[in-house]
C-alpha cells in the first residue's frame, strides 16, 4: 500500500512540476535571446542566454540572473519560472545561466561557474546594456541554492574560483530571489519523510558532492548557504511550499531567521499546501510578492 501511495504522490508532483516548466518555456518563446559563452569549464563552453524587453531603452537594464533547477543533475537554461520571465516587459533583462550538471563535475565547480557568469556580465555590462549595479541572483530549487550561495559568498576565496577572463570583477549581487532552496544539507533529518533521502548514496546531494553528506560533512558545509553565511548578504526573498516533499520548508526558515538575526533584510513567504515546483508560485499572491521585491531592488 505504501508503494502505491508513493507512486501517486510522485506522479502528482511530477505533473505539477512539468506544468510549471511549460509555463515558463511557453512565455519565453516570444523572445529571441542573445546566447554568449561566459567561460570554458570542464572542457566545454558554458553558455548564458540574455533576454531583453522588446521596447528599446537607452538606460542600462536591471538584471535577473537565473539559475535553473533539476537537482543539479538535470535541466537546462531554458527552464525559467514564468513569473521571472514576465519581468522582462517590466524593464528587466533576464539572463539564464548554464552550469555543469553533477554527472560532469562536482561542487564547487558549479559555484565557480556561477561566479564566472557574474564576473563576465559585470565586465561586459556596458556593451550588453545591463546595469552592473543591479544584478539580482534568482532560481528555483537547485537554482535557488545557487542564488543563495551567491548571496552569502561574494568574498569567499575558495568558492570564487579562477574561471573566466575577468577575475578582477566582484561577484556581489544586490538581491537574492530563492524559490524553495536547500540551504543546509546536514540539518535535514534522516527522518524527513519526504521523497528524497539526502543521505543516500544515490541522492542528488551525494552526486553533487561526490560523497554522502554523512561521510563528508566538510563538503556539505562548503555547499550550504547557511554554513557559509558570515554576516553579509543582500536583501533576500524566500518562497516555499509547506507541503514540499523534496526540500522541507524548514530549509528556507533557518536561513531566513539567521539573516534576520544578523540584521539582513530578509522576507519569507510560506505557502500552505504548495509543493515542490508548484506552478501556483507564478500567479496570485506569490507572484505579486516576487514582482514587488524585484521592483524594489531595481529602484533601490
Amino acid at each position: 500500500m505504501a508503494s502505491i501511495i508513493n507512486f501517486f504522490r510522485n506522479l502528482k508532483l511530477l505533473t505539477i512540476m512539468v506544468y510549471s516548466a511549460i509555463l515558463g518555456r511557453a512565455y519565453l518563446k516570444k523572445y529571441e535571446p542573445e546566447t554568449l559563452c561566459y567561460c570554458r569549464s570542464m572542457g566545454d563552453d558554458r553558455l548564458l542566454d540574455i533576454y531583453r524587453p522588446k521596447s528599446t531603452s537607452t538606460k542600462p537594464l536591471p538584471t535577473i540572473i537565473w539559475f535553473h533547477g533539476g537537482a543539479w543533475k538535470m535541466g537546462d537554461r531554458k527552464a525559467v519560472e514564468r513569473i521571472a520571465a514576465e519581468q522582462i516587459e517590466s524593464g528587466f533583462a533576464l539572463v539564464s545561466v548554464s552550469y555543469s550538471l553533477s554527472n560532469v563535475a562536482q561542487w564547487p565547480v558549479q559555484c565557480h561557474e556561477a561566479k564566472a557568469a557574474i564576473r563576465f556580465l559585470r565586465a561586459n555590462a556596458d556593451s550588453l546594456g545591463l546595469n552592473a549595479d543591479k544584478f539580482i541572483a534568482a532560481g528555483m530549487s537547485a537554482g535557488a541554492h545557487m542564488a543563495c550561495i551567491l548571496g552569502v559568498s561574494a568574498d569567499h576565496e575558495q568558492l570564487n574560483g579562477q574561471l573566466g577572463e575577468h577575475l578582477e570583477e566582484t561577484t556581489a549581487v544586490i538581491g537574492v530571489l530563492a524559490l524553495y532552496p536547500p540551504t543546509d544539507f546536514l540539518s535535514v533529518s534522516r527522518n524527513f519523510g519526504g521523497l528524497l533521502d539526502y543521505y543516500a548514496e544515490d541522492s542528488p546531494v551525494t552526486q553533487l558532492l561526490g560523497e554522502s553528506i554523512a561521510s563528508a560533512p566538510e563538503k556539505a558545509n562548503l555547499a550550504s548557504p547557511l554554513r557559509l553565511f558570515t554576516g553579509a548578504c543582500p536583501p533576500t526573498l524566500f518562497l516555499h511550499g509547506e507541503a514540499d516533499p523534496i526540500v522541507p520548508v524548514e530549509q528556507s526558515i533557518i536561513l531566513h531567521e539567521k539573516l534576520l538575526a544578523a540584521g539582513v533584510d530578509s522576507d519569507l513567504m510560506r505557502m500552505p499546501g504548495y509543493t515542490h515546483g508548484d506552478h501556483r508560485f507564478n500567479s496570485g499572491a506569490p507572484a505579486e510578492r516576487i514582482t514587488a521585491y524585484l521592483k524594489k531592488r531595481a529602484t533601490a
